[in-house]
């Protein structure tokens, strides 16, 4: 039974959708739509049934064969937090969970959706566990199955981008080396540690495209549309545009590396024998001209492109698709994290 993941922007959604074939995860189908009227954290009924409408106008146009999706929330409508408690059986801290969940999530406990995980032994005090805590308003939760089921889509799940990223681009390295994945989405960027496979470090920065094209916009002095194609053009590029580009978006960039450097020391300094090895970036920003070679020369480790194709099939009828279907990999990480959940 194939499954979709469905990676919700504010007026962009992308989706994969994956099935098992012989034991090896296949990709049949994937497709991005981009509407710029639509915006999904608007609180209006009108713009929620908008997007219902896109959604199932876009399922449509794709063909998917299955209305199963697991569906991501953005990181500003949820809460994840890396705690450490005593060493305990999975049946107390069942019950001591949402006592533990209080102390950390600043929100009402009865507001929210409360969901763990066990991690790992803590690293320093064999008398402590860390657990990750997950938890998503349940407002939010209503809203978002509300438009997926308008939609005529059976929502599986939801979860963080966090988790979905970590899932598909977290593992690697060896014992002693974990990694960032940073996301750079459409209004803000964030940045995993993980290690294991498991996140270890999760902070979500007000920085995105959206910021990067207005800054374009504004020191060029171009209308947005103008100025988020002058960003997809020249980017990072500092040889390209008279660097009038380069020059507009290199602060915005200045400050996200700093907060990678930041994330970088915190986690080793908690962790003193782990060091971070490489650098993942994803998200649609990821495709940016310059990007990765600024990133690369402006941190002091590995950086890569994300590829959540690595374990993945493509089917023979995506045979013509395939350079674009890899070129855009960084695009879909989300989505593939997403369907991964339930192959």
């Amino acid at each position: 039974m194939p499954i979709i993941g469905l990676d919700l922007g504010r007026h962009t959604f992308r989706a994969v959708e994956i099935d098992k074939n012989k034991g090896k995860a296949v990709l049949e189908k994937c497709g991005v739509y981009e509407n710029t009227h639509l915006n999904i954290d608007s609180d209006s009924k009108e713009d929620a049934k908008n997007y219902s409408e896109a959604v199932k106008h876009f399922f449509s146009e794709m063909g998917f064969d299955t209305p199963n999706v697991v569906v991501s929330l953005p990181e500003y409508n949820a809460f994840i937090r890396i705690i450490k408690v005593p060493k305990m059986s999975e049946k107390e801290l069942r019950s001591s969970i949402e006592f533990e969940a209080e102390q950390y999530i600043p929100f009402p406990i009865k507001e929210m959706n409360v969901s763990y995980q066990v991690v790992d032994n803590d690293f320093k005090d064999p008398n402590l566990m860390e657990v990750m805590l997950v938890a998503a308003k349940k407002d939010v939760l209503q809203k978002y199955i509300g438009i997926l089921r308008d939609a005529g889509l059976v929502p599986k799940a939801l979860e963080p981008e966090t988790l979905s990223l970590s899932r598909v681009l977290g593992k690697g390295g060896d014992g002693s080396h974990a990694s960032i994945i940073l996301n750079v989405g459409f209004t803000n960027t964030l940045i995993i540690a993980t290690y294991k496979g498991y996140v270890r470090l999760a902070r979500n920065i007000p920085i995105g495209g959206d910021i990067i094209t207005r800054s374009i916009q504004q020191k060029l002095n171009l209308d947005y549309t103008q100025a988020d194609e002058y960003k997809k053009a020249y980017g990072l590029e500092s040889n390209q545009a008279e660097g009038k580009v380069f020059e507009a978006i290199k602060p915005i960039f200045e400050n996200i590396i700093s907060e990678v450097k930041r994330s970088d020391i915190f986690f080793t300094t908690h962790n003193s024998n782990v060091s971070i090895n490489r650098v993942v970036i994803s998200g649609g920003t990821a495709l940016m001209p310059g990007l990765l070679t600024y990133m690369a020369s402006n941190l002091d480790t590995e950086v890569e492109l994300a590829n959540p194709w690595k374990d993945i099939r493509l089917l023979p009828k995506l045979e013509p698709q395939k350079d674009s279907i890899l070129e855009n990999g960084p695009v879909y990480a989300v989505a593939v994290g997403l369907a991964l959940k339930e192959i």
